[in-house]
């Protein structure tokens, strides 16, 4: 029998990918520290600061998904396999595309062997990682108690407290934390499914925004203490990232236990993947023809997302319509 579909996820994968590409536009202006004015430098913080949740929410989507189902040898494989394909396809496309496009020739090809051509391509290499050790960390959640499982998480949430006053943690903690919220999604999961968590949306919602403000502050005050874009509070190990993205989760999972959903949701979230891949591309459109920080952040940062959203969606849709290419996107 089938297993149902959590339309909640589908949700989640749609926010999550309007709010990855709202990362990528703020950064633009974000990175104009300095250019702009500090009224739109923290405008543009507050963007950054709140789409930050997205990459966590697709590793906890992901975790639920794959954890919850029984090992198959050939789906394993073949999950893998596609796996290296985008990596390997995407990395030629991104390389092609700033030649001709940006006129950036790269000298150095054996690096994306161990590193992505283009920044945002990381997730590919990270899911990667985590699918090939799905198995493993499936048996282990298997293996141990709940005791041992809240003091794992105990644990983590500590290192990830360290990691922001210590930089050899920061360092070395940043994949665990990946493995963590991959984890995490299928625990907190099945937590959401067993007990009603709706009589605390108002302290979820309170946690968010509490996280966020001081996320804005500790980015904002240190780039002026700096006098550059500091971006250290962004990293989605430290807590005031991971406690909204938690929040956040649990938010929509508990409050939509439809049986259906928008069919053009569905769509978006089915699309997801490819524009998470392609948006880099309208995002260079963007960049090189527009001067970013003559428009203020209140007003590009919507615009542009937009913009990059919808000829995400409209490439990929068409790029699944052909035959030999659905498969990359």
């Amino acid at each position: 029998m089938a297993k149902k579909r959590e339309y909640a996820f589908d949700i989640l994968r749609v926010v999550a990918m309007i709010m990855v590409i709202t990362v990528h536009v703020s950064n633009v202006y974000s990175r104009s520290f300095g250019v702009i004015s500090n009224n739109a430098f923290l405008v543009s913080l507050v963007f950054n600061t709140i789409s930050r949740i997205s990459v966590p929410i697709f590793l906890m989507i992901s975790g639920a998904l794959l954890l919850d189902r029984e090992f198959n040898k050939e789906k394993y494989l073949k999950r893998l396999i596609k796996f290296i394909i985008l990596i390997i396809v995407w990395d030629i496309v991104y390389l092609i595309w700033e030649y001709f496009y940006l006129g950036i020739t790269y000298d150095k090809l054996y690096k994306l062997l161990f590193e992505p051509y283009r920044a945002h391509l990381w997730f590919l290499y990270t899911i990667l990682l985590l699918y090939a050790i799905q198995p493993l960390l499936r048996m282990i959640m298997h293996k141990i108690n709940s005791q041992m499982k809240i003091a794992l998480l105990v644990l983590w949430l500590l290192f990830s407290t360290l990691s922001i006053i210590n930089y050899y943690i920061s360092v070395y903690f940043t994949v665990f934390s990946y493995i963590g919220f991959f984890v995490l999604g299928k625990q907190l999961y099945d937590f959401i499914k067993e007990n009603d968590l709706k009589k605390y949306n108002i302290h979820l919602i309170i946690t968010m925004i509490i996280c966020f403000i001081i996320s804005i502050f500790l980015n904002y005050s240190t780039s002026l203490k700096y006098h550059m874009f500091y971006n250290f509070y962004f990293a989605y190990r430290v807590p005031f990232i991971m406690l909204p993205a938690f929040a956040f989760y649990i938010l929509i999972i508990s409050n939509y236990q439809k049986d259906t959903l928008n069919k053009i949701i569905m769509k978006l979230s089915d699309l997801s993947l490819g524009v998470y891949l392609i948006h880099g591309i309208f995002l260079d459109v963007t960049v090189k023809s527009f001067m970013y920080p003559t428009i203020h952040p209140i007003i590009g940062i919507p615009l542009f997302v937009i913009f990059i959203f919808i000829c995400s969606i409209i490439s990929v849709y068409l790029l699944k319509k052909i035959k030999y290419l659905k498969n990359i996107v």
